[in-house]
């Protein structure tokens, strides 16, 4: 695995330690982007009816529809990300789930809990030094490194 491959890793994983708090963030935006864009609809259909006497200029038309397209383009990918995201913890926490024991609590210390370092070994059920914590955590990030390509070549493969 080389350093930037361990870098996405370590992202993946602090997607995985945080994923309800990102999940609470992203829906919030989607309902936002969502309420915008049903307002953008309801002030086009308002304002831009050819029956309508108040009539709009053309540009302002346009510009509402651009809005509402930009609207509409940000909840696609707002979906996608939180599909991702979630299939994304999915596939984590299963093979979390099949660490020793110990991989387990020094990545959810890390990931989940935020610990340094520095404080992990005093949080642990187990005495264990800083170093050890990171021994353990390297191994962990290998197992998953090697399971996540296992996986993404197995799909690859079938598609």
């Amino acid at each position: 695995m080389t350093d930037k491959e361990k870098e996405e890793l370590k992202s993946k994983l602090h997607i995985w330690g945080n994923y309800k708090y990102i999940l609470s963030v992203e829906k919030s935006e989607l309902s936002s982007i969502e309420s915008m864009s049903r307002a953008m609809k309801d002030i086009r259909e308002k304002t831009c009816d050819p029956m309508s006497q108040t009539g709009i200029s053309k540009p302002v038309e346009e510009g509402i529809l651009r809005s509402i397209n930009l609207c509409e383009g940000r909840i696609e990918r707002l979906n996608r990300l939180i599909k991702d995201n979630m299939t994304l913890k999915q596939e984590i926490d299963a093979i979390v789930d099949t660490l020793p024991c110990v991989e387990q609590y020094v990545l959810k210390a890390r990931y989940v809990e935020k610990m340094s370092w520095e404080v992990m070994p005093a949080h642990m059920p187990f005495e264990m030094s800083k170093r050890h914590c990171q021994r353990f955590h390297n191994s962990a990030l290998e197992q998953i490194y090697v399971n996540l390509h296992k996986k993404k070549n197995k799909t690859a493969v079938n598609e």
